[in-house]
């Protein structure tokens, strides 16, 4: 606190007074650095100024601010666990990722701690602000503050003629959603052409809404919600701009007007202005080769197929089944069963997998299956009922066929009879 009222003062650091920062330069140019191991508690003192000189005053404010607000429980209490927390609370409110920093003094992130701050999605700080000094602070390569609007909710207004509001765009980042509200109307029937347009396009390039709105023909009510995640961007254009295209973040009250033409950048922190929508690169590459595709409860009309699941760099979205060289279903899962099948008949398959992209992977190891024989039952014979020829039933174990027409009398021994029945051997 002493060197921030030196600062307010507009007195010479005591750091550099002292000769402090020769020392800790001296120190980051050794190759095996501790922290814990430096003496000269002022040396330490430096890499904690350091983060103030380069993200200003309210740096440390914001830090008390965020520890103040963790619950007891999460507190740390070993000094181990308090450095680690110390380097990602510090990522947080610098909103870059500071482990280039620490590392440079030697303090040593475990793996935990690296991914914590991975996850926070801040761009890993370039600029030496371990170099700098007092009288020559090395401030962080930042984006264009203007060009950030930190928040979670925010508000589009499109006016028309006589200011007649014909759509209203919410956004609320914590749902991720979107909710279009069109007003019904002519919008501006001055303009014979497209006066506004609202789009959102997805991190993977696809438009998931694009909405146009022509000026002098007639717009009908109603209202949609769309999806919008982290990554993806919203395009509005209006003809006018100005006061009849307005945004304001809902978090802070703050109203801009807008130019012709405004384009966002969703982020983790709120919207931020770009000049362009980057369209990411098309994915080409297919999935992995399923494998290990085997069948399962066969019978005499169906079969049940699994296999090994296939990896992709983007993810696999589908499987194609095929029989006999042809498509015949597309499922989500690495099951499949197949019906309808002729008995003691052998079919061929394989599977493909599909990602997003629509690219194939190659085609499995075709399996040959032959399904069972169909299993027949017969009724029993009954020797008091009438039979006609072909007939066919069972007795004992034992398939006979009629040989003419008949009638029964009882007698237990007509089934050998050979001129009334005849056996057969059914496989």
């Amino acid at each position: 606190y002493s060197l921030s009222v030196e600062k307010a003062f507009n007195q010479p650091s005591n750091l550099e007074k002292s000769g402090i920062y020769p020392k800790a330069f001296q120190y980051l140019e050794q190759v095996n650095k501790n922290y814990d191991e430096i003496s000269d508690v002022f040396v330490k003192l430096v890499m904690l100024w350091q983060l103030q000189l380069a993200y200003g005053e309210d740096f440390y404010p914001k830090l008390h601010q965020l520890y103040r607000d963790m619950p007891s429980s999460e507190l740390p209490q070993t000094d181990e666990n308090k450095k680690q927390l110390f380097m990602i609370s510090a990522s947080k409110v610098a909103k870059q990722n500071l482990i280039p920093f620490f590392e440079k003094w030697g303090l040593r992130p475990n793996n935990d701690t690296i991914q914590k701050v991975a996850a926070l999605g801040y761009p890993i700080l370039t600029a030496e602000i371990w170099k700098g000094t007092d009288s020559n602070p090395i401030k962080p390569d930042m984006p264009d503050v203007n060009n950030i609007l930190e928040g979670n909710q925010f508000a589009w207004s499109l006016k028309g003629i006589g200011d007649f509001e014909f759509a209203k765009v919410n956004l609320n980042k914590s749902t991720e959603e979107m909710q279009i509200d069109l007003k019904a109307g002519v919008p501006h029937n001055y303009f014979d052409s497209t006066y506004a347009s609202i789009k959102v396009q997805n991190t993977s390039g696809k438009v998931v809404y694009n909405k146009e709105f022509y000026g002098n023909k007639q717009q009908n009510a109603g209202t949609q919600k769309v999806s919008v995640k982290t990554g993806d961007f919203i395009e509005l254009t209006h003809l006018e701009g100005g006061e009849r295209a307005t945004l304001i973040n809902l978090d802070n009250n703050k109203r801009e007007s807008l130019d012709k033409k405004v384009m966002y950048e969703v982020t983790k922190d709120g919207l931020k202005k770009v000049n362009q929508i980057v369209n990411p690169k098309p994915d080409t590459e297919a999935p992995t080769q399923p494998q290990g595709l085997y069948a399962n409860n066969l019978t005499s009309n169906s079969v049940e197929l699994k296999w090994n699941p296939s990896t992709d760099n983007i993810g696999v979205k589908e499987y194609q089944v095929l029989r006999d060289g042809q498509l015949i279903q597309t499922v989500q899962g690495t099951t499949f069963i197949d019906q309808n099948l002729t008995a003691n008949k052998e079919y061929k398959y394989a599977v493909k997998a599909v990602d997003a992209a629509g690219n194939t992977s190659i085609q499995s190891e075709i399996l040959p299956v032959k399904t069972k024989d169909q299993n027949v039952s017969y009724e029993k014979w009954d020797p008091k009922k009438a039979y006609t020829k072909g007939h066919k039933v069972e007795h004992q174990g034992t398939v006979y066929e009629a040989v003419q027409n008949h009638q029964g009398n009882g007698d237990p021994n007509w089934i050998f009879a050979l001129s009334l029945w005849k056996p057969l051997t059914i496989k």
